[in-house]
């Protein structure tokens, strides 16, 4: 994958009801901004039920939620901020409750490319001096710094 994030598809400050409502949200702005199909938000939500995408790292919860290639028109991943935690079970086991602090959904048309970048935010999300980044994001434009430098 050539460029993983976006200017437009970095979302801070988001207001979620739970983890239903955060994929809606952020999966919003991935539609509107022409990533994905319409069938995109619904095919996510459907995965995280049979396959959980919350991950607890050693400083922060995340969710990774994504979808089948057929519902991508573009890759990329969407950042987005919490406002406050959401619950979302875990991806290695669904019975470990994760308080996700920040989504990075991903619109994968390679899955190759998703192991990859599953990969790279595991492996930068495991250092605290990244995280404490990510998390003193104070802008849109602070929080796409971090994601261009580590992320891609």
């Amino acid at each position: 994958m050539e460029q993983a994030t976006f200017r437009e598809l970095i979302l801070r400050n988001v207001e979620a009801k739970n983890a239903e409502d955060a994929i809606r949200q952020v999966g919003q702005r991935f539609f509107d901004a022409g990533f994905v199909k319409d069938t995109y938000i619904d095919a996510v939500l459907a995965r995280e039920v049979t396959y959980p995408t919350g991950l607890q790292l050693a400083e922060i919860g995340v969710a990774m939620p994504h979808t089948d290639p057929q519902h991508v028109y573009r890759p990329g991943v969407c950042i987005a901020q919490l406002a406050h935690p959401v619950t979302f079970a875990h991806m290695g086991d669904p019975d470990t409750l994760v308080e996700a602090e920040m989504l990075f959904m991903m619109a994968i048309q390679d899955p190759d490319e998703q192991v990859e970048l599953l990969q790279k935010v595991l492996g930068v999300f495991q250092q605290p001096e990244v995280v404490a980044e990510f998390r003193a994001a104070k802008t849109d434009d602070e929080l796409f710094a971090a994601a261009q430098k580590y992320i891609g």
